[in-house]
């Protein structure tokens, strides 16, 4: 049972009915009606008397209320001992974000903007893991892609989220074997390293991509990879033709190894944003200096 739960419970308790509570919650009422059928889902029982008006707890749960203030009475001190106990928690940030972007904007946020006194634990992940771990506490901050298509399913209420700019989806292609390219630039199968279409990337390619691929081109799968990176590295072998952050890209095709295809075939913009739980207890002062920083980012 999570403390923000038991919260949850008590505050309706204490304020008189759901709509009162999810005011407190600093909560819709439709978010903080969502987040007490998942507090049943975990328990398997329902907590709430929804026939009463307004709707309240029901007798059952009532019948818990002491324990349920000594639990979360007991987890608040357990958060402040814990928190008090060095530098190592205070210093420390957990930073989960998509491949590319571990690879890519991760490093310069850390060396030109980000402050260096805090201990820095980089998840690399899937978009949707990195948003598993943002809403589950393993991760203080998520870096992710969007599309205005394709957010994250939580609402506003539950996470914060700051733009960090975007970036650009662009078809790249082995330079020493730009002549096989040009084959099939003017119509023909050309062989691609494709995402999983379960993936965002995948999806971005799905909706973006291949409906404006000029008549007569087709993609071929030559080979399928969730990770960026290695879609890069397939591309520099000749392997096949990839959609990837021009971010990314950006040193292949400065030495020469990628030549960018835009030119002739689609790109995407995907957005690039920082998002965080509203409300998590303990939250390290570190954790607000790194977010402040990555706000004056997009300021600057």
């Amino acid at each position: 049972m999570r403390l923000e739960w038991l919260e949850d419970l008590l505050a309706i308790i204490d304020h008189g009915g759901l709509a009162r509570a999810a005011a407190v919650r600093r909560l819709t009422q439709p978010a903080f009606s969502r987040r007490i059928r998942t507090i049943e889902e975990h328990v398997g029982a329902e907590l709430l008397d929804r026939a009463s008006r307004p709707v309240r707890l029901s007798t059952a749960t009532l019948a818990q209320e002491t324990r349920m203030r000594e639990l979360a009475a007991s987890l608040r001190q357990l958060g402040r001992d814990l928190s008090r106990q060095g530098d190592a928690f205070r210093n420390s940030v957990v930073i989960a974000s998509q491949h590319a972007l571990t690879t890519s904007l991760a490093p310069r946020l850390m060396r030109h903007h980000l402050p260096e006194n805090a201990d820095y634990r980089l998840r690399s992940e899937n978009r949707e893991e990195c948003y598993a771990m943002v809403m589950t506490r393993q991760a203080d901050i998520v870096l992710a892609y969007q599309t205005p298509n394709d957010r994250f399913a939580a609402d506003e209420d539950f996470l914060e989220e700051q733009s960090l700019g975007s970036d650009l989806l662009i078809p790249v292609f082995a330079a020493d074997a730009q002549d096989r390219a040009l084959k099939w630039l003017d119509g023909g199968e050309a062989p691609a390293i494709l995402y999983p279409p379960d993936v965002f990337l995948g999806r971005v390619m799905e909706r973006d991509i291949r409906p404006r691929l000029p008549a007569g081109i087709t993609l071929a799968k030559r080979a399928e990879t969730a990770l960026t990176p290695a879609a890069i590295n397939l591309a520099v072998e000749g392997i096949g033709l990839a959609w990837i952050p021009r971010s990314l890209a950006a040193r292949e095709l400065a030495r020469g190894a990628l030549i960018d295809l835009s030119p002739k075939l689609p790109s995407a913009i995907v957005e690039v944003a920082a998002f965080r739980l509203r409300r998590p207890e303990p939250r390290s002062a570190i954790e607000d200096v790194v977010w402040q920083k990555l706000m004056a980012w997009i300021e600057s």
